[in-house]
């Protein structure tokens, strides 16, 4: 499973980097990054008139893959770390604890009490001249 994990984990990573390419690489109402070389002509010429259109189909196949993958990472990871988020762990701390206050009620275990805070001696007033 963990094997699977990490797997998957490098194609998310790659599938988020061609994204951001295939993103930047077109050509925009505005402009944008995909006119940086050229006016788009570099692009036309390298991967030929209809570039555009193919451009558009792998940003929508990469971001099915990255919305697909993400929703499998997450599954997985939730099955990988089960039981270990930080109110497990803490339910798990105060059972611990509520045993070990039933095994030794009043004894060593037991923190010592400060003044002040929670029902100890109270500190004594200040004096004023």
């Amino acid at each position: 499973m963990e094997i699977l994990n990490v797997a998957l984990t490098i194609i998310y990573v790659f599938c988020c980097l061609f994204l951001g390419f295939v993103v930047l690489i077109q050509k925009g109402e505005g402009g944008g990054l995909g006119g940086l070389a050229g006016g788009g002509a570099a692009v036309d010429k390298a991967f030929g008139a209809k570039a555009d259109m193919t451009w558009k189909r792998a940003t929508a196949v990469a971001a099915t893959l990255f919305m697909c993958l993400t929703i499998v990472l997450g599954v997985l990871s939730t099955q990988l770390h089960k039981g270990s988020s930080i109110a497990a762990e803490a339910i798990r701390k105060a059972e611990e604890q509520k045993k070990a206050n039933a095994k030794d009620p009043g004894g060593a275990s037991d923190a010592v009490k400060q003044p002040g805070v929670g029902g100890g001696a109270e500190a004594p007033p200040a004096k004023t001249q």
